[in-house]
C-alpha cells in the first residue's frame, strides 16, 4: 500500500496527543511490531495484487496496497494506489505516457488498467490458496480531484469481475461523527510492511490508535500546511510506535462501534516516514462530507454503469466503543516475521532514496522544502 505500518516502544510519554492521555492510552508494539489477526475479523479487507498474468509469484509476492468491500462488488481504496503503478510501465511510471507498445490491452497511460490488479478477499495469509478468493477487476478509477503531488482526495474504486461473499463495511454517516472524533480509538489493519525498510508481511496484521485532531496535524511541528483537513485526517501518537507502513496504503481505518461492528473512517494514505515521533499517519477523510458525499455519487454510477445492486454505502446511528481498546486484531499477540519483500517496498524505498539525493545538490531552504517533500511518500 504505498504507505505504512510500523511500530517501536519506549518513546516519551509526553508527546501523546492530550485526548490519548486523558483515555490513559500509551503506546502499543502493534502494526510495525504488532499482532497477527484474522479475516474474520475484518472480513471487508481487501489485498490489492497484480495480476498473475503481469507478475509471477503467490498473492504475497504480488501484493502492493490494501483496500475496502464497500459493497459486494467495489472495493475502496487509495488514488495512489492506482494512479501510475500500471506494471506495463515500469514501476511507478518509468514511460510516462507508457506508448510505443508498453501498455498492451491498457489505456495507453500508467495508470492501472483493469487487467493489471486482482483483489483477494477473505485470506488471512495472502500465500495460502486454501481459503479465500482472488477476483479479476473489470475497472479501475480514481476520484477525479486526485492531487498526486497534495496526495489530496486520495480514493480509488475497484469493480470486481464477480461479487464477493465477505462482509462489507459502510461509511461512518454524517450522524457518527462521534466514532471519529479526536481521541477515539480506531483500528487499522493490513499486510504492510513492520518497518520502513522491511518487506511486508504475508499473514494480516492490525493495531490500534487514536484519531489526532486536526489544529494538532496541521501544527507546524507536525504537517503544518501539507495536512488539509477537509480531505485527510491523523490518527496516532505523537510519540510514534504505532502505525501503517508500505503496502498499507488504501487499506481501512475503521471505527470500532459499540456493541459490534465497524464503520470505515478512512483510507491509509502518507505520512512521514513509519511510526516516528511527531509523524502519525495521514488517512483520506472517507467519513468527511467531501469525500463521503463524493463516493456515494461514484459507487451509484459504477452500479448503474455495470447493471449492479443498489447497495447503502453510509451507515447510520453507530455509537464509538467505550470498552477499553484491546489489540483491535483479536488474534495472536505473537508477531509474524517479514518474510520476502515486496516490490512495492523495495520500490518505496529506492523512490525516496533517490528523491533525497536530489536534494542534496539543492541549498539553504530550497534544500530543507526539498528534503520535506522527499519524506512525505506514500505509503
Amino acid at each position: 500500500m504505498g504507505r505504512k505500518f510500523a511500530l517501536s516502544s519506549g518513546l516519551a510519554l509526553a508527546l501523546l496527543t492530550p485526548a490519548a492521555v486523558a483515555h490513559g492510552q500509551t503506546p502499543q508494539p502493534r502494526v510495525v511490531g504488532g499482532s497477527t489477526t484474522t479475516i474474520s475479523q475484518y472480513p471487508w479487507q481487501a489485498a490489492l495484487v497484480t495480476s498473475p498474468s503481469k507478475m509471477s509469484g503467490n498473492a504475497h509476492l504480488r501484493q502492493f496496497c490494501g483496500g475496502s468491500l464497500v459493497t459486494p462488488s467495489i472495493v475502496i481504496t487509495a488514488a495512489h494506489c492506482v494512479y501510475d503503478t500500471d506494471p506495463d510501465c515500469g514501476p511507478y511510471g518509468t514511460f510516462p505516457n507508457c506508448g510505443g507498445g508498453h501498455d498492451p490491452g491498457g489505456d495507453g497511460t500508467s495508470k492501472l488498467d483493469p487487467g493489471d490488479v486482482d483483489a483477494v478477499l477473505g485470506r488471512t495469509t495472502l500465500s495460502s490458496t486454501s481459503t479465500g478468493v482472488e477476483d479479476p477487476s473489470i475497472d479501475v478509477s480514481y476520484d477525479p480531484s486526485y492531487d498526486p503531488n497534495a496526495t489530496s482526495h486520495d480514493v480509488a474504486y475497484l469493480v470486481l469481475q464477480s461479487p464477493s461473499t465477505q462482509q462489507t463495511i459502510q461509511i461512518a454517516g454524517p450522524d457518527e461523527a462521534a466514532v471519529w472524533a479526536p481521541g477515539t480509538v480506531e483500528d487499522i489493519s493490513g499486510w504492510g510492511s513492520t518497518s520502513e525498510v522491511g518487506g511486508t508481511v504475508d499473514t494480516l496484521r492490525a493495531a490500534s490508535v487514536p484519531i489526532v485532531s486536526d489544529s494538532t496535524c496541521g501544527s507546524p511541528l507536525i504537517y503544518g500546511s501539507e495536512f488539509q483537513p477537509a480531505t485527510m485526517v491523523c490518527a496516532g501518537y505523537l510519540a510514534g510506535g504505532v502505525d501503517t507502513c508500505y503496502g498499507d496504503s488504501g487499506g481501512p481505518l475503521e471505527a470500532p462501534l459499540e456493541g459490534g461492528g465497524y464503520r470505515l473512517v478512512g483510507i491509509t494514505s502518507w505520512g512521514y516516514g513509519c511510526a516516528e515521533p511527531n509523524a502519525p499517519g495521514v488517512y483520506t477523510r472517507i467519513a468527511g462530507p467531501t469525500l463521503r458525499d463524493a463516493a456515494v455519487a461514484k459507487v451509484a454510477a459504477l452500479e448503474a454503469t455495470y447493471s449492479l445492486p443498489t447497495e447503502s454505502i453510509v451507515g447510520s446511528g453507530g455509537l464509538p466503543r467505550t470498552s477499553p481498546p484491546g489489540s483491535g486484531s483479536g488474534g495472536s499477540s505473537t508477531p509474524t516475521g517479514t518474510t520476502s519483500s515486496t516490490q512495492n517496498s523495495s520500490v518505496a524505498t529506492g523512490q525516496r532514496a533517490r528523491a533525497i539525493k536530489k536534494c542534496k545538490k539543492k541549498r539553504g531552504k530550497a534544500r530543507k522544502r526539498c528534503l520535506k517533500r522527499a519524506r512525505r511518500l506514500p505509503r
